[in-house]
């Protein structure tokens, strides 16, 4: 689909779905906007300008979404051979997992922020001590015993439809670069990953924003065994690192396209207070883990005991990231007890 002259939004269908399928939802949504369930597409970005072309993400490594990028880049009369740079937001294996496909067909430059590089060979080449490291995390956080295999292996089964490879270009944010006669600046916004990025163009006023901000739905912003700090305390500076900024247009990477970036962040914000408040009423006086916590919050696609185990895994994510974020905010205290990490309202 043509956004402008010389960008183009593309579509690559996630492995469980058809081409046609994610097709036929995406017209749908763009008719009768709404709130999705599931993500069945991903939404790569052609910018294709002066002899310059350039891919902002990619989708999974599978055949059929490889077919769909193909055809939709022909569409606009170019070829996944002829991709220059490909520039991924994040490393998440929906956005990055056809990156060294590509890489082989067209010797492109892969441009990934320094912070998600620096997982690439744990997560995706190497994986096995990661997984080791997050069933201690499960047990750490007070998952079941006989839950945390599962929940360690968690995505596992997905890296056969992720072809990995190392970043050419390791950004930082604030770069910029042309792409024709685009001027486009990597805006570094972590949260949903350490190394998240968007990218502006001011002069037509447009902001790709990957899984940083979503028309409908909010990203996964979880803590797991690699992440440092307070993700979700990273990720509402980062909602206010772009709300000054003059858009016109926001390109997510799901769903469909916003035009009015400043209030899609307050609803964002807003729904994250009240996420707060929620957490903070399911934490009992004298302590709870977070598996606790996640198993009293309510969750939009149901109980966190029918879920799959990589939905355990990210709800307890989520979970942690919520309550560190308010230990941040001096809202609620932490203990070990007995080797489980334990949150108590301050």
């Amino acid at each position: 689909m043509r956004i402008i002259d010389g960008i183009y939004q593309l579509l690559t269908p996630f492995p469980q779905f058809t081409i046609e399928d994610a097709k036929a939802l995406r017209r749908e949504l763009q008719e009768h906007p709404r709130v999705t369930k599931g993500l069945p597409y991903v939404l790569p970005y052609l910018i294709k300008d002066g002899g310059d072309v350039v891919l902002v993400d990619c989708g999974w490594n599978t055949d059929s979404a490889y077919r769909a990028l193909e055809e939709g880049m022909r569409e606009h009369g170019s070829h996944p051979s002829e991709i220059q740079r490909l520039i991924i937001t994040h490393i998440h294996p929906d956005h990055y997992g056809m990156a060294g496909r590509l890489k082989q067909l067209s010797s492109c430059d892969v441009a990934v922020h320094e912070k998600d590089a620096e997982v690439i060979a744990t997560r995706y080449f190497a994986p096995r001590a990661l997984t080791e490291e997050m069933q201690r995390f499960m047990e750490l956080n007070g998952v079941p015993p006989s839950s945390t295999p599962q929940m360690s292996q968690g995505s596992i089964g997905m890296l056969s439809n992720v072809a990995a490879v190392p970043p050419d270009t390791e950004l930082k944010g604030g770069e910029a670069f042309k792409v024709g006669d685009f001027d486009f600046e990597v805006i570094w916004t972590p949260g949903h990953s350490p190394g998240h990025i968007c990218l502006y163009e001011p002069n037509r006023k447009i902001l790709l924003t990957g899984d940083h901000i979503l028309p409908t739905i909010t990203p996964n912003v979880s803590i797991h065994a690699q992440t440092h700090g307070s993700p979700l305390g990273d990720y509402m500076r980062s909602l206010e690192a772009l709300v000054d900024l003059d858009v016109r247009l926001v390109l997510p990477a799901h769903e469909f396209e916003i035009t009015d970036l400043k209030k899609r962040i307050r609803e964002i914000k807003d729904h994250h207070e009240l996420r707060l408040e929620e957490m903070l009423a399911c934490v009992d006086r004298g302590g709870s883990t977070a598996w606790e916590v996640a198993g009293r919050v309510k969750w939009a696609t149901g109980k966190l005991e029918d879920f799959e185990p990589w939905m355990q895994r990210a709800a307890v994510g989520e979970t942690l990231a919520h309550l560190e974020y308010l230990f941040e905010l001096g809202r609620v205290a932490k203990v070990m007890r007995s080797g489980k990490l334990y949150w108590l309202p301050v």
